[in-house]
């Protein structure tokens, strides 16, 4: 880099200006200065890192372990069983990004969901919002939570009253509360109360504490649903996608075939019309 700071502008002209721009990025996000003098490997992982030379769309990614490179993420009618909208994303970025690509692709078809069976990373998403606010309905597994320590109430222990605004714990105690807020119990009623020691093990003179979801509301018609077996039914019903995304990942195979999220992108959907076209098919016979 330095012999090429001192050549003529010609020396950097395309395709080098790629490898070099490269080469700054990772020096940039792998070194810091040293104390004394010099450069050293940097202490953290720069954020949004670029792992590769040749692709730099491509990104570490963590479910159940870590992974190099993309994730995708499908659309499927489930009453037809076709694929009907398509996208990828760098391995790093959280799943609820996909759906504004999703929904253009519907909305060239004018397709709109009145019920969205989603997995749970795309339950805070624009389109989970879109879909409440047309008066539609969302299937999903609700957030865990923080689970509670070993002997503890946890927050499913507490009654949430959505209409009034206000939270009782298992003693009785009620406090308001606002979505995405943190209610603080009085500390005057938890001292003394007979469940303290089953419920918190905060210092004296502080009370329990309980944190609220943005989506509060939200939430409580979903862990409603799982109490019922109609409910827990439709729940199963999003498996369909699941053997979707497995058909495409049969086809395809364990690695992405090309550099580029706009690349696999096209891969993703030239996969999804033969697997479309395979479901015709199969209509077809059936007729």
């Amino acid at each position: 880099m330095a012999w090429v700071a001192k050549q003529s502008k010609s020396c950097v002209a395309a395709p080098l200006t790629h490898y070099i721009e490269a080469l700054a990025q990772v020096r940039e996000q792998d070194l810091e200065p040293h104390p004394k003098g010099g450069v050293q490997i940097r202490q953290g992982v720069a954020a949004d890192r670029r792992i590769s030379i040749e692709d730099p769309d491509m990104r570490h990614g963590r479910k159940s372990k870590r992974f190099n490179g993309y994730k995708q993420h499908l659309s499927t009618d489930l009453d037809t069983d076709l694929v009907v909208a398509c996208a990828v994303t760098p391995a790093n970025r959280p799943d609820e990004e996909s759906t504004g690509a999703l929904q253009e692709d519907m909305a060239h078809q004018d397709l709109f969901p009145d019920v969205l069976l989603i997995d749970r990373a795309y339950l805070n998403s624009a389109m989970t919002e879109d879909v409440l606010a047309s008066g539609g309905d969302v299937v999903c597994r609700p957030w865990r939570g923080a689970s509670a320590k070993p002997g503890l109430f946890g927050k499913r222990d507490f009654k949430v009253n959505i209409r009034d605004g206000t939270l009782t714990c298992p003693a009785g105690e009620v406090e308001p509360f606002e979505p995405g807020a943190v209610v603080h119990f009085d500390p005057e009623a938890c001292g003394p109360c007979k469940l303290r020691s089953s419920c918190t093990q905060a210092v004296s003179g502080k009370g329990r504490s309980v944190t609220m979801g943005d989506d509060e509301r939200l939430q409580k018609r979903l862990r409603s649903r799982l109490q019922s077996r109609a409910g827990r039914a439709q729940l199963r019903e999003r498996v369909g996608v699941e053997h979707r995304l497995a058909h495409l990942a049969n086809r395809q195979g364990p690695k992405a075939r090309y550099r580029g999220t706009r690349r696999n992108l096209f891969d993703l959907r030239r996969l999804a019309v033969v697997q479309n076209l395979e479901v015709a098919a199969r209509y077809l016979r059936a007729s």
